[in-house]
C-alpha cells in the first residue's frame, strides 16, 4: 500500500487514479478493511488532489458492499473543493452508487450542497 499511495502522488493524473483507485486499491481494501483506516480516511484530509479522488472512487465498483456512510462522509469532507477532478471523482462516485442505491443518493444530493459539477454527474441518469 505504501507503494501503491507513493504511485497516486508521483504518477498523479485522472487516468492512473482511475485504474488504481477503484480496481487495484479498491480490491486490496475490500480483502483487508483495516488499510481503509489507514489510507482512505488519510488521503480523504491529505492536500493532494489525486489522493483526494483515490479516497473517494475506491468504493466505485463495490455496489451494494458500498459503505455508505464512509463514501458521503467523505464526500462531504470535499463538497466544497474548487479542484475539477474532485468534483468530476464525486459526481461519477454518487452516480455509479445511484445503480445500486437511486433513493439514497437523490436524498444525499437534495440535503447537501454540492458543487453543479458534482451535483449534475451524480444525478446525470436519474429522472
Amino acid at each position: 500500500m505504501s507503494w501503491l499511495s507513493s504511485l497516486i502522488v508521483k504518477k498523479s493524473w485522472w487516468d492512473t487514479i482511475d485504474v488504481l483507485s477503484p480496481r487495484i486499491i479498491g480490491d486490496m481494501f475490500s480483502r483487508n478493511n483495516e488499510l481503509i483506516d489507514l489510507f482512505a480516511d488519510q488521503w480523504i484530509e491529505d492536500e493532494n488532489i489525486w489522493l483526494q479522488r483515490s479516497a473517494i472512487l475506491y468504493q466505485l465498483y463495490y455496489k451494494d458492499k458500498t459503505d455508505e456512510e464512509r463514501l458521503f462522509r467523505y464526500i462531504v469532507r470535499r463538497a466544497d473543493s474548487k479542484e475539477f477532478f474532485v468534483q468530476k471523482a464525486i459526481g461519477w462516485a454518487l452516480r455509479q452508487y445511484a445503480k445500486t442505491r437511486p433513493e439514497s443518493v437523490r436524498d444525499f444530493v437534495a440535503s447537501h450542497d454540492l458543487k453543479p459539477l458534482s451535483k449534475r454527474e451524480a444525478l446525470k441518469h436519474l429522472k
